[in-house]
């Protein structure tokens, strides 16, 4: 037992030895070295390091052993130098169990990040040549033609002074003591300035800003990147980041590749808040004229800018004061009148620069040039005046009109001082039919309302009505076989243009009767309106013809009753959600434009019973179901289905899933419930009359679009003469009516889930009027084959409705976000605006030594050596 203490002790004292060895130098790695560390893991942790001590210590012991036997058998210098390079392989395996990592740290400055974007609307091509004197010399300063420090100093006092509506001190005392030589040379001089500086004017503002950032050797982009990480964006209607190349050919007139139509200058922020970079965002440079055409809710804005954590920094580009411009900025004309109807032509008339003047507004006939045009003179008291003319007696066919200001002296533009429109006089009347099984009160309003419409023909079954026996029949025709009679194998609805379906009873309206109704929408062209009803239709008619005509399935009923009722009217109930497609239809437009209609949607009494259901595949919703609280979504439009309409053949259906419309008239009359049902008949005779031979109907989704809108032609095939050709090609033919040579061609193809129907989109036309006729090629039209009008009017763009710079705007932005607001002559103090918003960021590198390849080759080179050392003196 005592020879084994020797042993023990030597083993002890060797591990204590190395542990002592790792203190220190991961104690003198930590102090003496800063960030440069060699840290044993292992030691942190006392049982793992007891056991690995325990371990190490056994092996010295049975290595001692070893050295003993082995001293029989070798020199001492040999055995021990055998000892020493097995202790060594034990030391190694202990420092290295013991997980040694080399560590260091640093810091790693990054310059900040500022976007840049720059505004490249429309107005940004305006050319201030309007422009006060005091911001062409601004804009002359900016572009380096003052020279040197001295004479800007000048500058800046001509421009405070000029802004003050004090006249400048163009010539000093110092410089002319004469007081009478001074102001000639005074004048002398700002004709010279004025001279010098109007050159300036004939740059656009976006021409300007590239002279401004990028012009000169040492460029204020050139000094932000020196500063800052710069990412370079441009923005209008949308954003898109560029790059510097891109950036200077914009600059200098290359395509800008984004939509120009409107400038939203919150594309600026999203431009900055949607980058994937990681660096750390220092500050926006936001250059613009001010003018936010995308009806940006400033409010929103602003708190969106607080929220940002960033400067925004904004700089004016373009010249304050209006210039003066007469323009004709929007009409509203009907598109369809019948003859004899008095047809109402609105324009909007924009007048700046014009107060307390006389204004002649002209509507003429384009093609009767011969023919005195109506004047309207009105007197500009703002700079919005609304001029109406009467059109009256129009001859049937197609007419064309103009309307336009006289052109004044010293306008910027010329070219929005007129409009053009066309009108379409149809003959005749609607032909309204109405089947009722009651006299309910959506019966007796509508009937009402349609009477007093001088353009609607109305007649009336109603199934259900008492009869005293006083009179030799009842008021109304109770019977289908009491409507006038039609020719050859027509059905009996043949005449009408529009059949409204009330709530009748299946014992009413037969079998037969429902197949003729549908031969009057498949093959006659007919517009078929279905409306709801508490007693029996459509819920009584489940499984028969009608399934197959409603536009709608999976049929609900909603009943808000109790507490609901009690609400007022506005509150009461749900209410109709107008989609998209409803607003493309005038039916539904009950205001003079879409904002004033929803408004006055959203205040019309609700309705506490209907039937909704889910749109079929190929049909269309109007309207929707909207509970207090609920948010519009296309998923709630298709489900909660209330105005839908869907094509059936040569004609088409509309499911309307109420039977109150009679509430719209609270307090109001007949102002909104008449105008509902009126455009609604219009609709279906617009439909009906639309081009069409037995087999197709050619029609335009829009037949009068403005400049750059897109409209939709359409082809709806007889699905029986389309089963006859599988593999029929619809071409649409586009001719201009003007004597040009235009033409052009489009392929109609059938639409998803339709398809009967072939469509195809349409937006890239000029201002005019165009012929579209329908070709199918390889086959034979046994009549002309159908054409349909197409009207394109130019409109002006809100970009050059009003082009002076706005100010405010940029000055409450900077404000928000805690940025500086700059003029163009100003933007040189940029750069300094991001000196020192370096990012320091602190990295931590480390190399595991315990896992390392040297410290396996070191030992695999020691193992080795006293392997090689035993077998060369014959040791096992």
């Amino acid at each position: 037992m005592y020879r084994w203490l020797p042993f023990i002790f030597l083993s002890i004292v060797l591990i204590a030895i190395a542990s002592l060895m790792a203190m220190l130098v991961s104690y003198v790695g930590s102090n003496m070295y800063g960030d440069w560390k060699l840290v044993f893991q292992q030691l942190q942790s006392q049982s793992r390091w007891l056991t690995l001590s325990v371990a190490c210590a056994v092996a010295i012991v049975l290595i001692a052993k070893l050295h003993e036997y082995e001293r029989k058998l070798v020199s001492p210098t040999l055995g021990t130098s055998l000892l020493a390079l097995r202790m060594f392989l034990i030391l190694i395996i202990f420092l290295t169990l013991l997980e040694p990592v080399w560590t260091w740290s640093y810091d790693k400055e990054t310059l900040g990040r500022v976007v840049v974007a720059l505004d490249v609307s429309e107005s940004m091509e305006t050319r201030d040549q309007h422009a006060a004197l005091s911001e062409k010399l601004r804009w002359a300063k900016s572009l380096g033609m003052f020279g040197k420090k001295g004479s800007k100093g000048d500058v800046d006092e001509w421009i405070r002074r000029l802004e003050s509506k004090e006249e400048p001190e163009w010539i000093s005392e110092e410089e002319e003591p004469n007081p009478q030589r001074r102001e000639q040379r005074s004048q002398t001089r700002r004709k010279d300035i004025e001279a010098s500086v109007e050159t300036v004017a004939d740059y656009s503002r976006l021409e300007l800003a590239a002279k401004v950032l990028s012009a000169s050797k040492e460029s204020v982009l050139d000094q932000l990147s020196e500063n800052a990480q710069t990412e370079l964006a441009i923005f209008a209607t949308d954003e898109t980041r560029v790059d510097r190349e891109i950036f200077n050919e914009i600059l200098a007139g290359g395509e800008i590749k984004v939509q120009r139509g409107t400038s939203d200058l919150s594309q600026a922020v999203n431009t900055a808040i949607q980058s994937d970079s990681e660096i750390p965002l220092a500050g926006v440079v936001l250059i613009s004229d001010g003018r936010d055409t995308s009806k940006l809710d400033q409010k929103k804005f602003q708190q969106r800018l607080s929220g940002l954590g960033v400067p925004v920094h904004t700089v004016l580009v373009g010249s304050e004061y209006r210039p003066r411009d007469l323009a004709i900025s929007h009409l509203d004309v009907p598109e369809t009148v019948f003859e004899d109807d008095s047809s109402i032509v609105k324009s909007i008339v924009h007048a700046y620069g014009f107060e307390d003047q006389e204004v002649t507004v002209f509507l003429e006939d384009i093609d009767s040039p011969d023919r005195e045009p109506l004047k309207k003179i009105f007197t500009v008291e703002k700079t919005e005046t609304e001029v109406a003319f009467n059109l009256d007696n129009l001859d049937l066919g197609r007419h064309r009109f103009r309307v336009r200001t006289e052109i004044k002296d010293r306008e910027l533009r010329d070219d929005n001082n007129s409009r053009e429109f066309s009108i379409n006089v149809v003959d005749g009347t609607a032909h309204v039919l109405i089947l009722e099984g009651e006299g309910r009160w959506e019966f007796r309003y509508l009937r009402a309302a349609l009477s007093r419409d001088k353009r609607v023909t109305l007649d009336e079954v109603l199934f259900e009505q008492p009869f005293l026996g006083i009179l030799d029949a009842p008021f109304f025709d109770s019977q289908l076989s009491q409507l006038p009679p039609v020719e050859g194998d027509a059905t009996q609805f043949a005449n009408y243009d529009c059949v409204i379906i009330g709530d009748v009873s299946p014992r009413h309206l037969t079998l037969a009767h429902w197949r003729n109704l549908e031969r009057y929408v498949r093959d006659e062209g007919g517009t078929l309106v279905m409306t709801a009803g508490k007693r029996d239709f459509p819920l009584s008619y489940r499984g028969t013809i009608v399934n197959s005509l409603l536009p709608i399935e999976n049929l609900r009923t909603i009943d808000l009753q109790g507490e609901n009722q009690m609400l007022p009217p506005a509150q009461r109930g749900f209410h109709f959600s107008i989609t998209p497609d409803g607003e493309q239809m005038a039916m539904f437009q009950l205001g003079d434009d879409w904002n004033q209609s929803r408004q006055i949607w959203s205040q019309l009494p609700g309705h506490t019973w209907g039937i909704l259901g889910q749109a079929k595949g190929a049909a269309t919703v109007y309207a929707a179901a909207l509970n207090p609280g609920e948010r519009p979504s296309l998923e709630l439009e298709r489900e909660n289905a209330l105005v839908v309409q869907h094509y059936v053949g040569n004609g088409q259906v509309l499911w309307l899933g109420v039977d109150s419309t009679w509430r719209w008239r609270f307090r109001v009359g007949d102002l909104y419930h008449h105008r509902f049902w009126g455009q609604l008949i219009r609709w279906a005779v617009g439909f009906k009359a639309t081009a069409a031979t037995e087999h197709v109907r050619l029609g335009l989704s829009r037949s009068v679009i403005n400049e750059g809108e897109v409209t939709k032609i359409q082809a709806r095939w007889n699905d029986r003469f389309l089963a006859q050709h599988p593999n029929l090609k619809s071409v649409a033919v586009i001719r201009s009516t003007d004597g040009t040579d235009f033409r052009k061609r489009v392929d109609l193809k059938a639409a998803e889930n339709q398809p009967f129907m072939h469509e195809a989109d349409v937006s890239d036309l000029l201002p005019g009027e165009y012929l579209v006729t329908l070709e199918t090629p390889g086959i034979e039209w046994a009549k002309k084959s159908p054409e349909t009008v197409l009207i394109v009017r130019e409109e002006l763009s809100e970009e050059l409705t009003d082009v002076s710079a706005f100010r405010e705007l940029l000055v409450e932005i900077s404000e928000a976000s805690g940025g500086r607001f700059f003029f163009l002559d100003e933007v040189a103090e940029l750069p300094e605006l991001f000196v020192g918003t370096q990012d320091v960021t602190s990295l931590r590198e480390e190399i595991p030594l315990w896992s390392h390849w040297i410290v396996l080759a070191i030992f695999c080179c020691i193992a080795m050596t006293e392997w090689v050392v035993r077998k060369v003196n014959g040791l096992p």
